[in-house]
This record gives C-alpha cells, structure tokens and sequence, in this order.
C-alpha cells in the first residue's frame, strides 16, 4: 500500500444529496460489502450522524445549517490495495452562491481543490432544467421577453460551468497543477423515471448539453466518468417514514448507474473507478 494516498475530494451545490449519499457510502463501508474498505478508523463522524440516524428512521436527514462548513476524511483502500484519503464537506448552499456571487473561492475550500489527485462533483439533473439564459439567447432578445426590472441570471448548467472553472483556475494559478480526473454523479436517478438501461453519459448529454459540452472540451475522455446515483433508492419524507429504511437497514437500500448503464448496489463503486483512473 503507498505511504501516500490518493486525495480524492467531493464538491456540490445545494439540495444535491452530499449529505446522503455520505451517510450511505459510510454505511456500505461498515457493512464492508463493496469495492472500498476502511483502512482505519475515521477521526470524526459526527457530521454524519443526524443523517444517519434520519435515515434509519425511515425519513430524509436536515438541511445542513448556513454558516456551517466541516470536512470528514474517510480513509478507504481500493481491492486493488489504492490507498485513498476522501475528503467529503458538509456546508450549506449559500456558500456556493457566495462563491460565484464574490468570484471567491473561500480559503477554507482551497485545499481541497489545489491537493486532490480526483475531484467528485455531484449534480441533480431535475434541479437543472433547460432555460434561455444569457449563454443560449441573446441577451437583448432575453430583455425583450422579460417584464421591466427582471434580471437576467445564469442558468444552473452555466452555474456549474462557472463553478468548475473557478476551482480549475485556483488550482492552476496556486499550484500550476493540471486539472484532477473527475467523476460527476447525477444524483436523485430515480425521480428522472428513466428506462432501465440508459447510460449516464446519455443523460448528462440530453439535459445538461452545456455543462456536457464544457466537459467534453477541457477534459480528456480518459478523465472523466459519468454515473448515475440514488443515494436512498427512493424519495423520503417527514410525514411518511419508509418501512424498507426501517426494517432492512439504510445500508441496504439506494444504488448507482454504471457507465454502460447497469445498475449496482454498491455504492462506493463511483469513488472506487475515479481511484483506478487516477492511479492507472
């Protein structure tokens, strides 16, 4: 096993599941039925535990706090004997407004950005809708179509290009580091009602045809993966705890998309690719 590990971090914005998915993937790793297993014990959890406990219970975990921001590192290893450190934030969605709003990338993000051999970048497809925004339409024909006084904003695939190429740029001008390979989940796959089958890379083309064409012109195809996720499998509510959650146990519940469209149960199977293309 190497003395140094592979850095691998997660980004995302807000309502993208990082905080489930987290959660579940901690809950895989313990139950050890995956591709990763813990080569040590994680010096603190506590950022998962609310959810944990919420999903147990049947019922979708909080909103992480504004104002909040922690960093848990998970030591994992690969079946192929890869040491990874994964580095998994937990902060609010305002911080990423805040960031593209102040053109900033916050000193708390920037070793995560400028260290990681692998970036993880979650993205729900439903919370990304195809819109006219100031990159699709010309922006005096966007005016004319807008009542007085509307602003014209970026839509959310612009967002995510913006954001990818604040943390490229910060990386590059601190480090002079190359772009990191790059796994980008869809999250939330079951609420897209999608045939059985379908691949990923199919649907970031079809829904996200921005952030896929971003994508495709500064990363090389060997670089980039592309999966699907559901990190619970099912949606959750407050109101109705799900009896599955309850009876069988979290860690049993949710699955991910494969690139050739297959679906697995592991899901630490996302995490655990990215690592092989690093490494390879």
């Amino acid at each position: 096993m190497p003395d140094n590990p592979l850095n691998i971090a997660v980004f995302g914005e807000s309502n993208v599941g990082k905080s489930h998915y987290g959660a579940q993937l901690i809950g895989r790793l313990n139950a050890e039925t995956g591709m990763l297993r813990m080569r040590g014990a994680a010096l603190d959890l506590a950022a998962f535990d609310d959810v944990v406990q919420s999903l147990s219970g049947g019922v979708p975990g909080a909103h992480t706090a504004a104002g909040s921001y922690t960093e848990t590192i998970l030591p994992v290893v690969t079946e192929a004997h890869v040491a990874i450190d994964l580095s998994w934030p937990d902060y609010a969605g305002e911080q990423v407004s805040s960031l593209l709003d102040e053109r900033l990338v916050p000193a708390s993000w920037h070793q995560r950005v400028e260290a990681a051999d692998g970036w993880v970048l979650l993205v729900r497809p439903k919370s990304a809708p195809l819109v006219d925004d100031i990159f699709s339409r010309p922006l005096g024909d966007l005016k004319s179509s807008r009542p007085e006084g509307f602003s014209i904003e970026c839509s959310s695939q612009a967002r995510l290009v913006e954001l990818l190429q604040m943390l490229l740029y910060t990386r590059r001008s601190r480090t002079g580091k190359v772009k990191p390979a790059l796994a980008v989940l869809l999250t939330c796959w079951d609420e897209l009602k999608l045939p059985e089958g379908t691949k990923p890379a199919e649907v970031l083309r079809e829904k996200l045809p921005l952030f896929a064409s971003f994508l495709g012109n500064n990363w090389d195809e060997s670089d980039i993966l592309i999966f699907g996720l559901s990190a619970t499998g099912v949606s959750l509510t407050k109101e109705s705890p799900n009896k599955d959650f309850i009876f069988k146990g979290a860690e049993h519940m949710g699955w991910a998309i494969c690139d050739d469209g297959t679906q697995t149960t592991d899901l630490t199977m996302p995490i655990a690719e990215l690592a092989k293309t690093v490494h390879d």
